[in-house]
């Protein structure tokens, strides 16, 4: 442990001990105490007041802090702007429930509501040198999801040493919605990216308070999963978070629209202020006037916002429809993101990224692609440009291939074509990048069926395998159950442990951990995730190289 980060460290601890009773953080004087000491009795001090928090069930040692604001309620006239600073509060906030989750189609067995910018922390009770900091960035298309799903609960992962926050972020309509009006409101000319300015807004919390937790400032590592994957590689481009996280993983990047024009077509996109000039007409935004057109939209209750996106939802998988993504703004997203990649223009920080063995199969399991006559209608309808190569591509003579092609076919397009530019972009770069390939078929109803689909690594993550069924939220349809066994469990603690590993380090390697070969475009190696870990190379070559093509010619058709 550097000398200089313990001291920084200390000096944060100990200034918050002196502003209120938060815990009891203490200088470090050479004895083997704790530095901060955290208790289910004890308020602590955070940006905008005290929250009080409790110990988890599974593990008394952990104590939990749920549904903490980092940023002002986004509602009436704070809908469709950055991120706000926290509104402070008197008294103790109570701390043990997560709040309310971002407004959204799914998760209705849990509250909602467009006052939703909340973050949960997970840290040992008690902590003797900083502690790396995993932050979690969620999935679900940018469209649902939570950080409070109890597919996310960190409570296995503090336990092995981590402090975990967890954060909600604004979604679809509410969090991606470019207007001209709102470009002309904008000091920037921008607008559209406010989930992603949410998640800075976390980010600068994490930044101020950790050290309160046990948390070390200097080591935060970004982590996400699909959306929350793709959200990861924007924050790498965004000038605002340089400096505010020193690690990145990227699970089963999704990427789809990231690259949309704020107000001129491009790269086979119309502008995303054109979108939201039609949901903005829905909502009763007409005339020339851009203060009436804000104010008309901004009255709207969030159902009717919701109501009016949902009437050109579209089909992802067939792009049709609304698209819900960051756009190129000039602000957030300087340019078009892969361009920016590929000139070396993210932040230089050490990178895991990879995937799953069947990214597809979740996906494809009703889309009743069930023989060669289907297959080749659907690539003729969504693909018309590049049919004859992704037929001869994919090569789908029998039903059975048919099944398997269309699997392999969404694997490749939406998933290991960003993964693998991502990582080839970055080897560029001075900081190493590991790749990885999870291909254990989870003991679940789906893993049975859909092999080891998109999202089955989370419980693994999280070290949230359980045999009872959690009630929750379940995004995408998925729970922490299964029959799981030592196997599984024991992955389990490998994936933590090289994830909690990169964070203390920034390279997952440890002398009781098998070789994880760093990535280059050279050797070209990768780790496989199973049972049983070992480094294989040449990971979805040739799916990506599809993909890198498609993508060229998008770009040259404009």
């Amino acid at each position: 442990m550097e000398w200089n980060r313990v001291v920084a460290f200390v000096l944060a601890a100990t200034g918050v001990a002196i502003l209120a009773a938060c815990g009891t953080p203490a200088a470090d004087d050479g004895a083997d105490g704790p530095i901060v000491s955290l208790s289910a009795a004890t308020p602590v001090s955070v940006t905008g007041g005290d929250v009080q928090g409790a110990a988890t069930a599974a593990n008394p040692d952990v104590i939990a802090f749920k549904g903490i604001p980092f940023a002002a309620p986004p509602v009436g006239e704070r809908r469709w702007q950055p991120p706000a600073p926290v509104v402070t509060w008197t008294g103790v906030r109570d701390a043990t429930e997560t709040g309310p989750i971002c407004v959204q189609n799914g998760g209705q067995n849990v509250t909602q509501d467009e006052d939703c910018l909340f973050l949960n922390v997970w840290a040992p009770r008690e902590t003797t040198e900083p502690r790396p900091v995993l932050f979690w960035i969620h999935g679900g298309g940018y469209t649902g999801g939570s950080g409070s799903s109890a597919l996310y609960d960190g409570t296995a992962l503090a336990g092995d040493g981590a402090v975990v926050v967890t954060i909600n972020y604004r979604l679809n309509v509410f969090g991606f919605l470019a207007h001209p009006a709102l470009s002309d409101e904008s000091p920037h000319g921008a607008s559209g990216n406010y989930g992603l300015f949410d998640m800075v807004a976390a980010l600068e919390w994490v930044r101020d308070n950790i050290a309160t937790f046990g948390g070390d400032p200097d080591r935060v590592m970004i982590v996400g999963e699909s959306a929350g994957g793709g959200a990861v590689m924007a924050v790498m481009l965004m000038p605002q978070a340089e400096g505010l996280y020193h690690r990145a993983i990227a699970q089963s990047t999704y990427i789809r629209g990231w690259d949309r024009p704020l107000d001129s077509p491009a790269r086979g996109w119309e502008p995303a202020q054109a979108q939201g000039a039609r949901i903005g007409e829905a909502l009763g935004a007409s005339g020339d006037d851009a203060d009436e057109q804000l104010a008309a939209m901004r009255a709207t209750s969030a159902g009717e916002v919701l109501e009016a996106s949902n009437r050109d939802a579209g089909n992802t998988f067939r792009n049709t429809g609304n698209v819900w993504a960051p756009n190129v703004d000039g602000w957030a997203i300087l340019d078009d993101p892969l361009a920016m990649y590929e000139g070396g223009r993210q932040h230089d920080v050490p990178l895991i990224t990879g995937l799953m063995g069947n990214e597809g199969s979740l996906f494809t399991r009703n889309m009743d692609i069930a023989d060669v006559g289907s297959f080749e209608a659907y690539v003729r309808a969504v693909y018309p440009e590049h049919a004859e190569q992704m037929l001869a591509h994919y090569a789908v003579d029998s039903p059975e291939s048919a099944t398997a092609g269309i699997d392999k076919l969404i694997h490749d397009l939406l998933f290991a074509g960003p993964v693998r530019a991502h990582a080839e972009a970055h080897a560029k770069k001075m900081s190493p990048v590991w790749l990885y390939h999870f291909t254990h078929a989870p003991p679940t109803a789906w893993g049975e069926t859909l092999g080891a689909h998109h999202a089955a690594e989370l419980v693994y993550v999280f070290g949230t395998l359980t045999r009872t069924d959690d009630g929750g939220e379940r995004p995408l349809g998925l729970s922490t159950l299964g029959d799981f066994t030592e196997a599984d469990f024991r992955l389990s603690e490998t994936v933590r442990s090289y994830w909690i590993q990169f964070a203390a380090t920034g390279n997952p390697n440890r002398p009781d951990l098998p070789d994880w070969p760093v990535f280059n475009l050279e050797s070209n190696e990768h780790l496989v995730l199973n049972t049983a870990a070992a480094p294989a190379a040449e990971l979805d070559v040739a799916g990506a190289a599809l993909w890198n093509r498609q993508q060229t010619d998008r770009r040259e058709s404009n």
